[in-house]
């Protein structure tokens, strides 16, 4: 039997993906219907989005953020902690 190990890679977080398109928190918001609040807890791990806010946050970045992005095991260091 062969040994097979699967290594989970990181998508783009969102926080990656607003910083190389020069996306603030408000321009973010008014993209995708929701505050700036929101989105800067969003991008900074704080929360997590809506399904169908995922499902925004995706469209808007061309499917380079997926829902996958927002799982716990992929919050920056900084929102760990908490």
């Amino acid at each position: 039997m062969r040994d097979v190990r699967l290594m989970y890679t990181t998508g783009m977080t969102l926080a990656k993906w607003m910083a190389e398109h020069g996306v603030d928190d408000e321009t973010m918001g008014n993209l995708v219907q929701v505050d700036r609040v929101t989105i800067s807890r969003i991008r900074r791990g704080l929360s997590r989005p809506s399904w169908p806010l995922a499902g925004r946050i995706k469209k808007i970045t061309g499917g380079a953020v997926t829902a996958d992005d927002h799982l716990p095991g992929e919050a920056p260091r900084a929102a760990r902690r908490r």
